[in-house]
């Protein structure tokens, strides 16, 4: 499947996914948090959830600026991204612009 999402969506994916993966990539910083997925990089294996994380950083990376980022996923990956997000918004209080853009991007992946 093909997603196309915005930067805020390409990044709630992302932080979603570290923080039922691998938290310790969230680095606090600022009035918010950093992302160092450096430890990946230097693993030898990878799990499949660590892998997602690194195709959803590296696209994110290459997205231009108020355009629509692209990612083909995998039914197993939009499964696995779709439970970390469902997750993610189920562990907290979250403001409504943030639940709308979570729903938002829950439907797009279950399209």
């Amino acid at each position: 499947m093909r997603l196309e999402s915005t930067g805020d969506e390409l990044f709630l994916a992302l932080v979603s996914m570290i923080q039922v993966t691998r938290p310790s990539l969230l680095k606090p910083a600022g009035d918010g948090f950093d992302v160092d997925v450096s430890p990946l990089l230097s693993q030898k294996e990878l799990s499949d959830d660590e892998r997602l994380v690194l195709r959803l950083y590296g696209a994110l990376a290459q997205a231009a600026p108020e355009a629509a980022a692209q990612l083909d996923l995998t039914e197993a990956e939009c499964a696995r991204l779709g439970r970390a997000l469902a997750l993610v918004e189920r562990s907290r209080a979250w403001p409504e612009d943030a639940r709308s853009l979570c729903r938002a991007l829950l439907g797009k992946l279950s399209a």
